[in-house]
């Protein structure tokens, strides 16, 4: 699970530090630096198995206006992240530094980043801070973990290889036996998934082929699902059982692929009557994508030794709050069944996290960085007595 999340010169984060438990809320004004926070997050996830370019291009849509306008001349990008991941039923702590150099190619003018120094060390059993992966400029050691592991007379010894800066050491690794430990991390980093979920994409009857899990705006929605139902139907049974809280007449989902491009979701009653996607509300689609990721969430964790992290940006629009709760409670405060981070500006979304004060994230604006908080709980439960945690954050008393 992520304990620390540190980012410097990344939009408007310099510097910022975001330590996150099990369920996070992270709450502030529009511009205050929440979605930023988020893309920081989804960009690291994902050069853990893209070259920078396309991690970055995936992440916040463009290649540029990357760095904080208000440092120009700092060029270089920080991230240091620390976890707790479970391996061989020991716990091992994690600890992992990447910086990139913002550079320009002088005859295009487009901006690209490099690898400046990546490293990850780990923590736990024989390992004591053990540098697992260290790259300098391209220049990298690698140690053989498993000889390490088994305390063998010349160990410990590292690989040292040369590698191209475009891309982290991390997501070049093999995935072989030497190397137990740093895959594992990448595994979890690569399990970093965001989500901002559009209607009319849930709606999408293409496949969007990519690593099968669902696009961040619900595109594959209808993919999803198909493989859901084809190798997890008890899975399947229990979104189903989900998803009835809002429409009723729901028995179970079919499916049709025309082609190998796409596949067609329909409901369908106890009497076999078919209805499409455009039959089922916005709220609906939403619903069942949220309660699809907590699902699937539970379920990697439960076989992979580390819990997922799940960014989802303002579940509750087009929903009726009165089903943000049963949703939210389908997840483990603890994370041990996926870590999942929600944005949100309303006040009744808010108000489900009075039990969760310690997953409470405060934004703010500032020049030249976003600033991140966490309420005093003691006061909050002092203002608790006499208003809802939703009204404490209307009134703007949550920082």
């Amino acid at each position: 699970m992520l304990k620390r999340f540190r980012v410097s010169n990344f939009k408007s984060l310099l510097n910022v530090e975001f330590r996150p438990v099990g369920l996070n809320l992270l709450v502030g004004p529009n511009n205050a630096g929440k979605t930023n926070l988020c893309m920081a997050l989804r960009f690291l996830g994902r050069t853990s198995g893209h070259p920078l370019d396309a991690a970055l291009l995936g992440a916040i849509g463009e290649r540029w206006n990357v760095t904080n306008l208000h440092v120009p001349d700092n060029r270089n990008l920080d991230f240091e992240v620390e976890c707790d991941i479970t391996f061989r039923g020991l716990t091992l702590h994690f600890n992992y530094e990447l910086r990139l150099e913002s550079r320009r190619d002088e005859k295009s003018g487009t901006e690209f980043l490099e690898v400046a120094s990546e490293f990850l060390k780990a923590s736990g059993g024989r390992f004591a801070n053990t540098p697992l992966v260290e790259n300098r400029a391209g220049q990298v050691r690698m140690l053989h973990e498993e000889g390490f592991d088994e305390g063998h007379p010349n160990s410990p010894f590292y690989i040292q290889a040369t590698t191209a800066t475009n891309a982290t050491m991390l997501s070049r690794l093999f995935e072989l036996e030497n190397n137990p430990r740093a895959i594992l991390f990448r595994r979890h980093l690569q399990s970093w998934s965001y989500y901002n979920l559009n209607p009319e994409m849930l709606r999408s009857p293409e496949v969007g082929r990519d690593d099968g899990r669902l696009l961040s705006s619900g595109a594959n929605l209808s993919r999803a699902l198909f493989d859901l139902h084809n190798q997890k139907p008890r899975l399947e049974r229990k979104l189903i059982d989900a998803v009835r809280d809002l429409e009723p007449k729901l028995d179970l989902f079919s499916f049709s692929a025309p082609d190998p491009e796409h596949v067609h979701l329909f409901g369908e009653d106890e009497k076999a009557h078919r209805f499409s996607t455009r039959s089922m509300s916005d709220g609906t689609l939403r619903f069942a994508a949220m309660a699809y990721l907590i699902l699937i969430a539970s379920q990697q964790a439960e076989t992979a030794g580390f819990s997922p992290l799940i960014i989802l940006e303002e579940p509750e629009n087009g929903l009726y709050v009165g089903h943000l709760k049963p949703l939210l409670q389908r997840i483990e405060p603890d994370g041990r069944l996926g870590q999942f981070i929600f944005t949100t500006h309303s006040p009744y979304f808010v108000d489900l996290f009075d039990k969760h004060l310690n997953g409470i994230h405060v934004l703010k604006a500032g020049t030249p960085s976003s600033v991140v908080s966490q309420p005093d709980a003691a006061k909050l439960k002092q203002l608790l007595e006499d208003m809802s945690l939703g009204d404490i954050h209307f009134h703007e008393l949550l920082a």
